[in-house]
């Protein structure tokens, strides 16, 4: 079969059945080309060997959209070192055998086994798609054949070549939260790639800069995304080089590797996904959100989730039962539905039983005092820290990563080290059976730890990946073993922004109580990467108004971060109809399209909208923060241009009724006002 051009690439050709390879003689030139295809409703992505022994990838693209060919030049998805020998697109391999499978209903997956020339090692890739879904996900792992100890020192978890357009591209990433010198908020950051190859970087993980995505967009608006599921550091490269028509994406794990592998032994380079989308940035992170839904995330424990919740920081580490239950009392009749003590209910950080000064009834009867009142009780659990005096500490002080991090005067525990990890295992199903616990807010500085120790079980200079490794073994084990609690990512404010945080936890946190103006902001930018389930908010605010309480109506779970016992009888009333009209709201959001409007910035209007298409209806949150207008146009193209809808507001007493092209066009006149005001807009068809 001689090879497919890149126009064919480019074609509805690429949506053919698999040819399944089988295991071949080594290659010579003039062999046949084996090609590979797997597809789905929506994708196809193919890839080749070569008649000189090279695996290359093909293309990838959408049926009827967008299509990305493979750089003329080569391309392929392995690229690692091992020893001082680099596999890459040059490489020659042997095919050992590839088959397709259901993994799952709607899930196949391709999987091809390569074999070096020289037989020294394995090479494995597993291609999974999804039904209705443009994004392949993909794995690659390698087996040491050589007959002895071979180390790997580098592994790229993407390493993409396209062929580019004669257009100019454009990159966009979003910031996660860093408290610093240069403060990080969820912010979109667009950029038009540079034509002669200077780099756009992305750099993800813990304290990394920035999510683990990134979308990229060419003038004609067919674009590409990569998620990467991996919570260590890692440095992502997008270059375009115009004159050589390359467009190129390669993402490193930073800070060293040094795996080491004995014979037979296999390492699994982290997994990622590629994803093609044709529209604006939106569209980006819809295809994006579906692959989250379809393939990462754990389903939604119940039709009410998101949560409205209530958190004990308002208080600081000064809490007592007594108040707490005050507390508990009139979060059940505001119809919050999660409970949790924050930092101070334990003895020490690190030694997680109850503080009887605290509790003098013992944490257990607040735990089932909340539960008769029909909540979740929730419990902040730093459960990778450890003060200094904590017993895990005082037996094992070798426990503990080389570097320091300082929460809260603890000291951190190396998740990489076999003995400490087992021990954090064990000590968090404790306090999950012992206190009845439903919900672990997780916290501390950092969970993806650099340790240089050479007494510990992971190898000192592989310290990135063998923590997150570990992180991911620590949270696998515990939510096998207790698998109805449910996990809230509030890592170092907004952290560990990653698509490996979204398998383990069932929200994230994108405000550390930062107030109205810093939730919108948050949510924003996380919804363009994550569904808004992972964009939980939290209002310390106890002088409530509808711009407070909208403010944090839009995202995952509502938390209350205030004392309710402190709160004005009007505060609590007003609190109990947001409620009641959050959980409205929360109806349209699974699966929905989320619509960025307009963004938030002070003295201006801002508006953040999803589209629900199983019902086609829109909600909306319009806010205005101090601008000098009075009202705001709300339009939304993703209605049907001839359908008629019905419009109504949270405040405003109209109720309109328009088609789905007057929305688009005209848009609807939302009315704020006062200068601080919110309005929600509904729209529903007829």
């Amino acid at each position: 079969m001689e090879p497919l051009t890149r126009r064919q690439l480019l074609s509805a050709s690429l949506f053919g059945r698999l040819l399944a390879a089988e295991r071949s003689a080594p290659p010579q030139t003039g062999e046949a080309v084996r090609e590979w295809s797997l597809e789905n409703d929506v994708l196809s992505v193919r890839f080749s060997h070569t008649s000189d022994g090279r695996f290359e990838f093909r293309g990838i693209a959408r049926r009827g959209g967008s299509s990305w060919a493979a750089h003329g030049g080569g391309s392929s998805p392995i690229r690692l070192c091992v020893g001082e020998r680099w596999l890459d697109k040059t490489t020659q391999y042997r095919v050992q055998g590839a088959s397709e499978r259901e993994v799952s209903p709607g899930r196949n997956r391709l999987t091809i086994v390569l074999e070096l020339i020289d037989g020294s090692g394995q090479v494995t890739l597993d291609c999974d798609i999804w039904q209705r879904v443009p994004v392949l996900r993909y794995a690659v792992r390698y087996r040491n054949l050589a007959g002895q100890p071979v180390t790997v020192t580098a592994a790229d978890l993407a390493a993409w070549e396209f062929e580019a357009a004669d257009e100019t591209y454009s990159a966009l990433r979003v910031e996660q939260w860093l408290p610093t010198a240069d403060p990080a908020d969820f912010d979109p950051l667009e950029r038009e790639l540079d034509r002669n190859g200077q780099p756009v970087v992305l750099e993800s993980g813990t304290h990394g800069r920035h999510c683990a995505w990134l979308a990229l967009a060419g003038q004609q608006r067919q674009g590409l995304v990569l998620g990467l599921e991996f919570d260590g550091y890692a440095e992502t490269f997008v270059r375009h080089w115009a004159s050589l028509r390359n467009l190129a994406i390669r993402t490193e794990i930073a800070g060293g590797l040094n795996r080491v592998l004995e014979e037979g032994e296999e390492f699994a380079v982290p997994e990622a996904f590629l994803g093609v989308f044709d529209g604006d940035w939106d569209e980006a992170a819809f295809v994006t959100h579906g692959y989250v839904d379809a393939a990462l995330a754990k389903p939604a424990p119940d039709g009410e989730f998101p949560y409205v919740m209530w958190d004990s920081w308002a208080y600081g580490q000064d809490i007592h039962e007594n108040s707490l239950r005050r507390n508990a009392d009139i979060a059940a009749q505001l119809g919050i539905e999660v409970f949790v003590v924050d930092l101070g209910w334990a003895r020490r950080i690190g030694d997680w039983r109850e503080d009887p000064a605290k509790f003098p009834s013992g944490l257990r009867a607040l735990s089932d005092y909340v539960h008769r009142l029909g909540m979740k009780f929730g419990l902040h659990l730093a459960w990778v820290e450890a003060d200094p005096q904590a017993p895990v500490l005082l037996d094992h002080p070798d426990w503990t990563t080389s570097t320091g991090y300082g929460y809260y005067g603890a000291q951190s525990l190396c998740l990489a080290h076999r003995n400490a990890r087992e021990w954090v295992v064990e000590e968090v199903v404790r306090v999950i059976d012992e206190y009845g616990v439903d919900w672990i807010l997780q916290d501390g500085e950092g969970m993806v730890k650099r340790c240089e120790r050479s007494v510990h079980t992971h190898h000192a200079a592989d310290s990135n990946l063998a923590a997150a490794e570990g992180l991911d073994m620590a949270l696998s084990e515990i939510q096998r073993r207790r698998p109805r609690v449910l996990w809230e990512n509030c890592e170092n404010g907004g952290n560990i922004m990653t698509f490996n945080m979204v398998r383990h936890y069932a929200t994230s946190i994108v405000n550390d109580a930062s107030g109205a103006f810093g939730s919108r902001k948050g949510v924003y930018g996380a919804t363009y990467p994550f569904p808004p389930r992972y964009a939980d908010r939290y209002m310390p605010e106890e002088a409530l108004t509808p711009y407070v309480t909208r403010s944090y109506l839009f995202g995952g779970p509502w938390i209350f971060m205030n004392p309710l016992e402190k709160l004005r009888r009007e505060d609590l009333d007003l609190a109990a109809s947001e409620v009641a009209l959050y959980k409205r709201v929360r109806r349209v959001l699974p699966g929905a399209k989320v619509l960025h409007i307009a963004p938030p910035r002070e003295g201006e209007i801002d508006a953040i909208a999803a589209w629900q298409p199983q019902t086609d209806t829109v909600v909306a949150v319009v806010t205005r923060d101090n601008a000098p207008q009075s009202s705001f146009d709300l339009r939304v193209r993703e209605l049907t241009p001839g359908r008629s809808y019905r419009v109504a507001f949270a405040t405003d007493p109209r109720v309109l009724t328009m088609t789905g092209d007057q929305i688009a066009r005209s848009g609807v006149t939302v009315r704020l006002a006062a200068p601080q005001s919110a309005e929600v807009v509904t729209i529903e068809p007829l």
